[in-house]
């Protein structure tokens, strides 16, 4: 069986978590799902696990699974190594009047980590790999950014139509993700791949991400 990843033709010898495995409380890791990887795509995106979970939990508090994870899989990777990691976080934090902590996030990070993801959730809907002829894109409802007030608002319009359940007609699919107050996934789009596809993430019934993966061919070619 093929890697799960879009474009990669080698061998799934390995089994990749989607989401991770950190990101469930213990005991409930029998409610993972799994596609096929290759040992290049799994390690890749194993260095992106703890660092967008520890953005996902502190954005997603004070919801009881995020704070519950974070205790118990975040803090004990913080203050290990002396507080390496949470000295790292630290670099350009900047601390806010109302006694709260505006973090920078490396978005790069978060691309590759949803760009896999999204990758998994494909490949779990229909049983084959994302096309070469789909670009993927993401967007962080949560984040603050300096983005133009157009550019936010059309995020913001974005968030809210897909803030339902697909109609009949775009529900692409959607695999079991069994533990949703953990993860819920839906995925927008004509099946067999006959349209643009969007996938909405959310974590901890709080924190969002709508993965856009945007089809380069005109409706002839499809």
């Amino acid at each position: 069986m093929k890697c799960y990843y879009q474009g990669c033709n080698d061998e799934g010898i390995t089994k990749e978590h989607i989401p991770p495995r950190s990101f469930f409380p213990d005991g409930e890791k029998e409610q993972l799902l799994t596609v096929k990887s290759c040992e290049k795509h799994n390690n890749a995106k194993s260095q992106n696990d703890l660092y967008v979970l520890i953005h996902i939990c502190m954005n997603a508090s004070p919801s009881n699974r995020a704070r519950e994870v974070f205790l118990n899989k975040v803090k004990p990777q913080l203050d290990f190594n002396n507080n390496a990691l949470r000295k790292k976080l630290l670099e350009h934090a900047v601390s806010m009047e109302n006694g709260t902590v505006k973090y920078k996030v490396d978005i790069s990070r978060f691309d590759e980590f949803f760009t896999a993801l999204s990758c998994g959730i494909i490949y779990k809907s229909c049983d084959c790999s994302l096309p070469l002829h789909y670009s993927i894109s993401h967007i962080y409802p949560n984040f603050e950014s300096n983005d133009d007030f157009k550019v936010k608002q059309i995020e913001k319009f974005i968030d809210q139509f897909y803030s339902g359940k697909p109609m009949n007609f775009i529900n692409f699919g959607k695999p079991n993700t069994k533990n949703e107050s953990i993860y819920t996934v839906k995925v927008f789009g004509i099946p067999e791949f006959k349209s643009s596809i969007t996938i909405v993430h959310e974590f901890y019934g709080t924190f969002k991400v709508i993965s856009m993966l945007t089809t380069t061919l005109d409706r002839k070619e499809l």
